[in-house]
């Protein structure tokens, strides 16, 4: 059930932030507190879809999804909405509902853990005055926290492109956040869900992320070159970032994903188009 929490009387949102949640109510948290900072230089609203979260922690943790008015001392808070799923409906479909819930000209999609940089949606927002310009994705690094398989610091995402298989990858994962070629903005071939903003007469022109995909997992490529077939450029600005603890919710739930089936899915639908463009070679 939707529940308004606060509407400002005198300001309309900029951008809507459709929160992606499935349980891990310490990285909520710390994406929320970042929001909320956000929210003091600009105006925008918040859209939590909560993907089937228990129910107890849910209930141990319900000052998250209560508006706090110390939060925003600017009212930069448009709207504040929580939408509840009791089962796992899948990214796909949380995206969907959340952003129909909103009326500002972009929609940014954001994981729950993801913790962006200080300025990033200012950086995001002056990024589609260039009207050529359909979807913007960030550059995301890895928490200065050692896991395996997870380079504490280290790029996590600056695009994605294809390789040879066909299959998207994330180039250049692993290499350092200094390093000149992880700093260049670009057009890419694709970007990442896990912080993905797209405007919003866009989204609904394309019909948003394709449900196909169940739970998700290439639905963000997917939505991408719908988004080329419309035009307009898909871009990867890295003069701003977010820390990405990536796999949070899996860990969590311990379920996995449907990678070949969606891979499939995937090549049925776009391997004839022209787009499927092998090009993860060009950012090394």
């Amino acid at each position: 059930m939707s529940r308004n929490k606060h509407k400002s009387q005198d300001k309309k949102a900029v951008i809507d932030i459709v929160v992606t949640f499935a349980g891990r109510f310490d990285m909520l948290e710390k994406c929320l507190d970042r929001l909320y900072a956000e929210s003091q230089t600009i105006p925008l609203s918040i859209y939590i879809m909560d993907i089937d979260s228990p129910s107890e922690e849910r209930i141990q943790n319900d000052e998250l999804f209560r508006y706090q008015e110390t939060k925003d001392a600017n009212k930069n808070v448009v709207d504040f909405k929580t939408k509840r799923f009791t089962t796992n409906v899948g990214y796909p479909m949380g995206a969907n509902d959340g952003a129909r819930m909103g009326k500002a000209p972009l929609v940014m999609i954001l994981n729950d853990d993801v913790e962006l940089q200080s300025g990033a949606i200012s950086e995001v927002v002056q990024t589609f005055v260039d009207e050529t310009v359909g979807i913007v994705g960030l550059k995301l690094i890895f928490p200065n926290t050692a896991r395996p398989n997870y380079p504490a610091g280290k790029i996590q995402h600056v695009g994605l492109a294809l390789n040879i298989r066909g299959e998207p990858t994330h180039p250049l994962v692993g290499w350092s956040p200094s390093n000149p070629r992880t700093q260049v903005s670009r057009d890419v071939w694709a970007v990442t869900g896990a912080c993905l903003t797209i405007r919003r007469d866009l989204f609904n022109r394309i019909g948003g992320f394709d449900l196909v995909y169940g739970r998700g997992t290439f639905e963000d490529a997917d939505i991408c070159l719908k988004v080329r077939q419309q035009g307009k450029r898909v871009y990867l600005n890295s003069r701003t970032y977010g820390t990405h603890y990536t796999g949070a919710s899996q860990e969590k739930r311990k379920e996995g994903f449907p990678l070949q089936r969606n891979l499939q899915i995937f090549h049925s639908k776009w391997s004839e188009t022209g787009l499927m463009v092998y090009d993860d070679w060009t950012y090394f």
